[in-house]
């Protein structure tokens, strides 16, 4: 049960039981000051005793340490229930001694008393559980009254009259009560999920925004690189190049200085070019999933005759980086091999999932192969791509017929993935 109006889950009860005590030492409290009331009256003190002897031993339960953890979800029912009826037959048993004796009873004072008492086991009830129960309790305790009641008092004075009129407007009015408080917990609920989800949505928009920062600074840093190290190594190579072709012959030691500056600068523009490379963003960074898939899969399509057929889901949930940088090299690896060795003129990429799986499948009506033999001599990155998809935590399958063409599938579950 989520948390809401008690902060911890244990806090209902700590107060509940703060009540009880308190309870029990107020009608403790009212029988040991002397008091020019009614309280003088025996019949009024055996009543202040059953009182505090009933919240006393609510108190008592709910301080034993461990009963809780013990009776799990049956720990509450009983003292609910006893703080709902126990008050009401004590008043009602107040009554009968009353009237037998010949006095007045004031069910006013009575009723606002009871109401009082059962006002903190309401809430409790209203708040902890679903609404049928909250319902039925309420049922139950308007039927319980009256019948203890009738029951306890067996005839039907104008006295006993009033009380049962009392009692269910009590019922009706605690009802109303309840009732409210679990429309108030619903609706609660409803807007604290709400605004969970729109927490989440914030956190995934500033996180993108924060991708996507980065990604334009790592793609401005890697132009202003281009433009200054990679061009100047590139034309320091061709000075030297120059100079070689001065110099040729006259001093063979200084060519052979030139030739070795040569092939180093050529290492480090090499080096700077692959430094570059990984320092510019990959369209993950800028797109997402699907639309760098559908990207990928334009750009197939604009360097070959062949027709690409996507079907991609369109909001992508949310997987984790690697997952999705692992997928789309597949996705780029397969579609690369249909280009270079399938000589297909049709192909279908195809994403799908939800947050617990992905499933990827590229087919193409190529040439196909032979699927016995793709272990054993490694073609077309394969076995790449098979021990990709292990790193995933996913399963990869290649299904191929010569001459009908291949299909590979990449499927992958969360509980497959370790890392993931």
């Amino acid at each position: 049960m989520k948390k809401s109006m008690f902060q911890s889950d244990g806090e209902h009860i700590r107060i509940f039981r703060y009540f009880s005590g308190g309870v029990a030492l107020v009608f403790l409290l009212m029988q040991l000051i002397p008091s020019p009331l009614d309280s003088s009256n025996p019949i009024y003190r055996k009543s202040m005793t059953l009182f505090s002897i009933t919240y006393g031993a609510i108190f008592i339960y709910l301080l034993i340490p461990g009963l809780r953890k013990l009776m799990h979800k049956y720990y509450l029912p009983p003292v609910l229930i006893a703080a709902s009826i126990i008050p009401i037959a004590i008043i009602n048993a107040k009554y009968k001694a009353l009237l037998d004796a010949g006095s007045s009873i004031n069910t006013l004072d009575d009723t606002m008393t009871v109401t009082i008492l059962l006002l903190f086991p309401l809430i409790i009830t209203a708040w902890q559980y679903s609404f049928p129960i909250v319902f039925l309790f309420f049922v139950v305790l308007g039927f319980m009254d009256p019948l203890i009641i009738i029951l306890v008092n067996k005839s039907f004075t104008p006295a006993i009259y009033g009380a049962f009129n009392a009692s269910l407007v009590r019922i009706l009015a605690l009802g109303a009560v309840g009732f409210m408080i679990t429309m108030l917990r619903d609706q609660q609920r409803i807007e604290r999920a709400a605004l969970e989800d729109a927490n989440r949505k914030l956190e995934e928009y500033a996180l993108a925004s924060e991708r996507l920062a980065a990604s334009r600074e790592r793609n401005r840093i890697a132009r202003e690189l281009h433009d200054t190290l990679a061009h100047t190594l590139s034309g320091l190579a061709i000075q030297l190049e120059a100079a070689k072709t001065i110099v040729h012959g006259d001093n063979p030691q200084l060519v052979e200085m030139m030739d070795k500056a040569k092939i180093t600068i050529r290492e480090g523009l090499g080096e700077t070019r692959r430094t570059l490379k990984a320092l510019r963003a990959s369209p993950l960074d800028d797109l997402g999933l699907s639309l760098a898939l559908q990207r990928l899969a334009d750009d197939v399509a604009d360097r070959d005759t062949i027709v690409v057929t996507t079907e991609l889901i369109e909001e992508n949930p949310d997987w984790s980086e690697n997952l999705e940088e692992g997928v789309y090299r597949i996705a780029q690896e397969s579609l690369e091999n249909i280009i270079r060795h399938a000589a297909a003129s049709n192909a279908l990429l195809k994403l799908e999932g939800n947050h617990n799986s992905l499933k990827l499948t590229i087919t193409d009506n190529g040439r196909g192969f032979e699927t016995k033999t793709y272990h054993e001599d490694g073609r077309y990155g394969l076995r790449g791509m098979k021990e990709r998809s292990i790193g995933l935590g996913g399963d990869l399958s290649i299904n191929s017929r010569t001459g009908i063409g291949t299909t590979i599938t990449f499927t992958w579950e969360a509980h497959h993935a370790g890392s993931d």
